[in-house]
Order: C-alpha cells, then sequence, then structure tokens
C-alpha cells in the first residue's frame, strides 16, 4: 500500500494513495461526545504527536441496528471526517457531504458515498460523522440547564464543527476553504436546508446541494413535541436529568428503540406524528425554522441546487413488502383534516398516468413530504435574492416490475457515479441509460466549479428558477428543461400547512 502524509492543525495523519487519488478516512474533529462531553456542543479535538493512521474509516455513532447498514461499524469516537484529494492537487473546489438515514442512522463509511469518483474530476470530497437520534437531537437542555447549549440540535452543531474544520485544514489537502459546496440526500438534504438557515454556519460554503430534503423539520419542530419526547426519554432511563450523560448508550439505544415502538403504536400522543429526533428549531443554534431563514435571506449569498426524485415514497412501500422497514422512518403520516386528505388525492387520482404502476397515494405522499416543501424552499431563496436551480429526477427504474420507479435515494449512485455495490444493481438494474452514467455527477461537479451546474457542457443549459415559469431540469433518458411540470399536481398543496 502507497500512503501520504498531510499535516493538519492537530496533527500529522497518513492516508492511502491509489491510482493519483489521496484517501485520509476517520481523521478526527472533536472529541468523542459521551461522559463530560455528552448532549454538549462538539469539543475541538486535542492534538496528537507522532504520525495518527488514517488508512481506515472510523466507526460511526452508536445507532440501531438496521438491515440497510448492517456492514457499518459504530463506537463512540466517532466524530470524524473522510477526504479525498487528487494527488498533487491545489486550490480546487471542495464538497461536503451530509449523509442521510431518518436522522437516525447511517455513517460517512457508507461505501455509496466513497469520494474517488469525484477526486478523478478535480474535486477534493470531504464527508462527516455526526450523532444521530438521542445522542444528536434530545431536547436536553429542557431537562437541565446544564446540556442547554445547541439542545436538540447537537447533530447540527457537529456539522458546523466538521466545517470549521474544513475550512481549517483543507488547503494542506489541495482545497480551496473558499470553494466549498455542501450536499447531502434525505436527512442530509434536511441538514443543507437547516445550515443554509444557520447563523452559526454563514461564511462556512459558498454553495449547496439539496437532494430530497424532508418536509417536516424545513418548517419547524415545535418545542412542545421536543419537551414532551424528552420526557418520555427521561422516564425511560429512569434517572435524574443532571445525570443524563452518564447513561450507558446501549442503554440508551435500548430506550430510543422501545419509544420509537410505542410512539408507533400512538401511546405518546404529545410527541407528535413527526419523526421525534430532528433538528429543534428555536434554540439558540437553529433560532428559526429553515423556510422563515432563508426567506429572510441569511443564505442569499450562497448558490442553491435543490430538487427531489418523482417518485420518493415508493421506496417505504418496498421496505414493507420486503420485511426490512425502519420504525418511525416513514414519511406517510399525515395529521390534515381527512376531507382535505380526500380533496388533494382526487387531483392526483385525476392526473394520475394510465397503466402506471405508482399509486395516486404515493405520488401524493412524495409530493406532501418531499417535493413541495423543496419547491417553497426554492421560491424562498430565489424571493431574497439567492441564484436557485431546480431539478428532478424522473428516470424510472425497472426493478421490482417497475414499482421502484424513481425512488428515494435512487439518485445517490448517480451523483456519486458509482453503480458497483449490490443494493445499486438491486434498485436500479444493468438498463442504466448511457447519457444518465455521468449528466448528474457531471452537473454536481460543475456546479461545485463555477456556481453553474451546467457550464462543463454536460447536460443542455439550465436556466436559474424563477417562480413565474418555474424552470426544471429533469434528469431522465434524456436531460431537459421543464416548465412547471405537473403545475396542477404542485397547486393542488397551496395554502396547506406542510408541518402537519
Amino acid at each position: 500500500m502507497l500512503t501520504i502524509d498531510a499535516q493538519t492543525a492537530a496533527g500529522t495523519i497518513r492516508g492511502e494513495l491509489r491510482h493519483g487519488v489521496a484517501a485520509f478516512k476517520g481523521i478526527p474533529y472533536a472529541e468523542p461526545p459521551f461522559g463530560a462531553h455528552a448532549f454538549k456542543p462538539p469539543v475541538a479535538r486535542t492534538p496528537w504527536t507522532g504520525i495518527r493512521d488514517c488508512t481506515a474509516y472510523g466507526p460511526g455513532c452508536p445507532q440501531p441496528s438496521s438491515s440497510l447498514f448492517s456492514s457499518l461499524s459504530t463506537g463512540e469516537d466517532f466524530l470524524s471526517v473522510n477526504v479525498w484529494a487528487p494527488e498533487g492537487a491545489t486550490d480546487l473546489p471542495v464538497m461536503f457531504w451530509i449523509h442521510g438515514g431518518g436522522f437516525l442512522m447511517g455513517s460517512n463509511a457508507d461505501p455509496g458515498s466513497d469520494g474517488n469518483t469525484f477526486a478523478r474530476d478535480g474535486v477534493v470530497l470531504v464527508s462527516c460523522n455526526y450523532r444521530l437520534g438521542v445522542f444528536g437531537f434530545l431536547h436536553a437542555g429542557y431537562l437541565d440547564d446544564a446540556y442547554g447549549t445547541a439542545s436538540g440540535a447537537y447533530g447540527v452543531a457537529d456539522q458546523i464543527a466538521a466545517l470549521q474544520w474544513t475550512r481549517e485544514n483543507i488547503a494542506a489537502f489541495g482545497g480551496d476553504p473558499h470553494n466549498i459546496t455542501i450536499f447531502g440526500s434525505s436527512a442530509g438534504g434536511t441538514f443543507v436546508d437547516e445550515l443554509l438557515g444557520c447563523p452559526s454556519a454563514q461564511g462556512l460554503f459558498q454553495r449547496a446541494v439539496s437532494q430530497s430534503a424532508a418536509a417536516a423539520p424545513l418548517f419547524g419542530f415545535p418545542a412542545t413535541y421536543a419537551e414532551a419526547i424528552a420526557e418520555a426519554m427521561l422516564d425511560k432511563l429512569s434517572v435524574p436529568a443532571r445525570d443524563l450523560h452518564t447513561v450507558d448508550t446501549t442503554r440508551i439505544l435500548q430506550a430510543q428503540a422501545e419509544f420509537m415502538v410505542e410512539k408507533q403504536r400512538g401511546e405518546h400522543p404529545a410527541c407528535g406524528r413527526m419523526i421525534p429526533f430532528v433538528p429543534l428549531t428555536g434554540g439558540d443554534l437553529l433560532p428559526r425554522p429553515p423556510y422563515e431563514a432563508i426567506a429572510d435571506g441569511v443564505a442569499a449569498d450562497v448558490d442553491l441546487v435543490i430538487g427531489t426524485n418523482r417518485d420518493e415514497c415508493t421506496l417505504y412501500a418496498l421496505m414493507e413488502e420486503m420485511g426490512v422497514a425502519e420504525t418511525g422512518m416513514s414519511p406517510s403520516g399525515w395529521d390534515a383534516d381527512p376531507t382535505l386528505q380526500q380533496a388533494v388525492l382526487e387531483v392526483y387520482e385525476r392526473t394520475q398516468e394510465p397503466g402506471s404502476s405508482i399509486t395516486a397515494r404515493i405520488s401524493m405522499d412524495t409530493d406532501r413530504a418531499f417535493r413541495t416543501p423543496s419547491l417553497r424552499i426554492a421560491d424562498a431563496h430565489h424571493q431574497s435574492g439567492g441564484t436557485t436551480y431546480v431539478y428532478q429526477f424522473a428516470w424510472r427504474s425497472p426493478a421490482f416490475d417497475g414499482r421502484v420507479g424513481a425512488t428515494h435515494g435512487i439518485e445517490g449512485p448517480f451523483v456519486f457515479n458509482d453503480f458497483s455495490l449490490p443494493i445499486t444493481k438491486t434498485l436500479i438494474g444493468d438498463e442504466v441509460p448511457p447519457y444518465l452514467l455521468t449528466a448528474m455527477h457531471g452537473s454536481w461537479v460543475s456546479f461545485a466549479s463555477t456556481g453553474d451546474p451546467s457550464a462543463t457542457g454536460a447536460i443542455p443549459a439550465w436556466p436559474t428558477y424563477t417562480p413565474d415559469s418555474r424552470p426544471t431540469m429533469v434528469f431522465n433518458n434524456k436531460t431537459t428543461v421543464v416548465h412547471d411540470p405537473e403545475s396542477e399536481r404542485r397547486t393542488a398543496w397551496d395554502g396547506i400547512d406542510l408541518s402537519l
């Protein structure tokens, strides 16, 4: 194995050099967030002496066992970043990946986010770990003032610390600290939107790509829900609030799992129907919901690409069918008045494609949970003066007799230009249109490099978004600009509260 060293502010690290790409994995950016550091903002890593081996991924945040992430290891010393860079790079654009996983699971060691393809195309790729579930999003400050700073948003505080590490250290890897693009999918896309609206993150990145962000947290997670969840968890753990940081991680995960099952059964009505462990808004770190902050222009100087997949919610139906559904992760619950729900559903039934294997209900859930909130963020960003680009990934996989469609997360292999994983072959098959193999990845590289996702010619000219004509880049068998796609379905959501 060929190795390569780099000097960071905390000490020297050693990575692996292969085929012209330097990979450094498991670089610690903060102290383990347990014991005295539990339920508090991250603390910068203590410098080390000698050379630290960074040739293998570090652990992920402790999390529930999952068939989706069964190969990932976990542990307490997980606040780390990975970096991929071309050998000899200088002043290259940087892309900062935030993994998804329903706010409960995932890791930067996921093989689907390997940064080699970006590095080979002249981008320095950084991926970060952050606190998940109870560890990242419990409103512990409500229980005891000792946990007050960043309460309910510790995971976001971790991402900010990782971005600060990137700005301070990325030049040592050949990256430009003044040209950083954050991007993420699913929960990762939601965090992109959260960071856009976060005062503490301003100036840490210049561009952003939000892929399939989940709806509810974008419009505010009520403090009353967060407080009820905190009380329920403390009751399960049977410890005084001041001793919360002393509880073993295994016991916390057990209590979290019990709570999730009970909540699914409707035993905690005060906690609401939303996914329970998401960033709290209204606190010191996230004083306002992302939508409000973005509408007021806090991110007007950040260029934004935002979009969703056409059939996001087929994934959850298929997971249930395959027996791998994760408790509490489905976005299908909607607390709106049944009469309103039926009126919206009728729009989808009336506009359903003849012979489609994607039901009207799935299409409605997709637009409520993903597409409509992303369009509202796009509207807000444009109206505040920000440069905005909107996309839709519409290529429908033939897998599972066409029932996969353009499902949640299916854009990932196209963004990373990597189709080698078994799960990718299962969901996508072997008949990917040749054009799509590079179009999306090339667009993301172009955006990070120039601010224009079509500048390199990987796709047709991509006009900036305006609410008047709503130009949308549709990635399909061929990539085309469509103005206001599925407009009747879009307008069905006018005036509807998406935080329910």
